[in-house]
């Protein structure tokens, strides 16, 4: 109940945006980051629609829309990006312990974009007026001084992924899950039914629902994978795919 009042809760700020544009006919920006799977789907026939997030992987991004007489060259997102510098060689720090701590300093989950660990380092986004906030506050993370840093878009690297080539017999979600997770396809159907598997960041219980290149899917415990490339047909007809599995 909680998550459908959060996803109420979001839909009506989007639409908040949406309204705000259309009555000023300027380029209104959204005051918190969104989950991607609330933005993929926005349409209207006055207002055109852009996303900023970490990078093209990410899961949260913030909204600009705007009159179809703007362009893409006139978006100013709001937003800093940052790097998270870790001063201590002996402490090791994973994701959650820079969430857990920046949190911890009251900021809201929703001024936050993705975060990204890379060589025990830190990058994120950030809404433009929380940024120095974190700055003068976020002082360590666990038991390691830190230093944050403003970074250019530039500089923030990509999420980190592991090519698979795998085969199918059918491009369903449930064949497709079967062959990552190593379940059988009973098991795999289980999984999906118990809402264990997401579809571009929703969760999907339809074990027939088709796939296709360029879907993320995201399957608890076993992580999250994209489809790049449909390679082909082995000789025994089976469906040949290119998948990433993120690290």
């Amino acid at each position: 109940m909680k998550n459908i009042d959060k996803t109420n809760n979001n839909l009506e700020k989007i639409e908040n945006c949406i309204d705000l544009a259309e009555k000023t006919d300027m380029i209104v920006y959204s005051k918190q980051f969104f989950p991607i799977s609330q933005l993929n789907k926005l349409k209207h026939h006055e207002l055109n629609f852009s996303f900023k997030g970490l990078n093209e992987d990410c899961e949260k991004k913030l909204l600009a829309v705007y009159p179809k007489d703007f362009t893409e060259e006139d978006l100013f997102f709001p937003v800093k990006y940052f790097k998270i510098e870790k001063k201590s060689k002996f402490i090791e720090l994973e994701h959650k312990h820079y969430l857990g701590n920046i949190l911890a300093l009251g900021l809201k989950r929703e001024s936050l974009g993705d975060l990204i660990v890379k060589n025990g380092h830190c990058y994120g986004i950030i809404l433009e007026n929380m940024f120095d906030f974190l700055k003068e506050n976020l002082l360590r993370v666990n038991s390691s001084p830190v230093e944050i840093i403003e970074i250019d878009e530039s500089e923030v690297p990509q999420n980190e992924y592991q090519e698979l080539n795998i085969t199918l017999a059918s491009l369903r979600l449930d064949s497709l899950v079967a062959e990552l997770t190593n379940l059988s396809r009973t098991l795999g159907t289980n999984y999906i039914d118990l809402g264990n598997v997401q579809l571009n960041y929703e969760v999907e219980r339809e074990k027939s629902t088709k796939i296709a290149v360029g879907d993320t899917i995201i399957i608890k415990k076993y992580g999250k994978f994209k489809i790049v490339e449909e390679n082909g047909l082995t000789k025994k007809e089976k469906i040949k795919l290119i998948i990433r599995k993120y690290i």
